[in-house]
């Protein structure tokens, strides 16, 4: 039977006190997915194992480890900090495996707590915040930031996690920063990354992504500007 399978490729040392993990997947603006790529390459985090998937990827990338992988492992300098890196969403027919190699990774590797990154639609927002968040009933972080709206779904394999962290009582805290769905949004993926360091302490450069932010909106404005010029150009030709 075809499933999702955790291989732990390196040692990870023993520690008395319990690690963080920290995922999210290609969702809304790509934000969970930006976040965790940016704390692997700022933090220099290695690989230390993956989750195969029930059927191989046509696609992957030259790393500095080698070729990528579709859900990857890496750990901190400290062997304090997880961060399962989802190079695409799991399979929803295998959805079930999936969630279940993670639960074993968090048995494997002693995780006490699970803080997930996904995006939020931007139509809901109501003030000036820049994310909402919520956590489940064994988290006992708050922020300072209005919690996640009444009503509206998550779905995908965020939900998913959520559902099994709860049900397997595993702290868990989930970060929504608000994005447009279609786009990639460094932005928003900075603002996670924000809430990350109030949350554990841990130093993030973000200048560089920050950087790349501005530029991809600089080349959005461009692109804008010269649609609606050609547009007007095109209606001068029919007057």
């Amino acid at each position: 039977m075809r499933r999702y399978k955790l291989i732990l490729t390196h040692e990870v040392q023993p520690k008395d006190i319990t690690r963080i993990l920290i995922t999210g997947f290609p969702g809304f603006g790509a934000v969970g997915y930006i976040t965790t790529k940016y704390m692997v390459e700022k933090l220099r985090m290695r690989r230390v194992g993956y989750i195969a998937t029930p059927l191989l990827p046509d696609f992957t990338s030259l790393e500095d480890y080698g070729l990528s992988l579709p859900h990857e492992v890496f750990i901190d300098e400290h062997e304090q900090l997880v961060v399962l890196l989802n190079r695409m969403n799991p399979q929803k027919n295998h959805i079930n495996s999936y969630v279940n190699a993670v639960l074993k990774l968090i048995k494997e590797l002693k995780i006490g707590e699970v803080l997930l990154i996904g995006g939020l639609d931007i139509r809901f927002k109501e003030g000036n915040e820049e994310y909402r968040w919520l956590k489940n009933s064994y988290s006992r972080r708050y922020l300072d930031a209005p919690q996640f709206l009444r009503g509206p779904l998550i779905v995908g394999p965020l939900a998913s996690l959520l559902i099994a962290l709860e049900l397997k009582k595993i702290p868990a805290l989930a970060i929504f920063p608000y994005t447009e769905p279609e786009i990639v949004n460094h932005k928003a993926a900075a603002v996670a990354l924000k809430v990350i360091q109030q949350l554990i302490g841990v130093e993030i450069d973000l200048s560089e992504l920050l950087r790349y932010a501005e530029y991809i909106e600089r080349m959005e404005e461009t692109l804008k500007q010269m649609s609606a010029q050609e547009g007007h150009k095109e209606s001068m030709m029919y007057m």
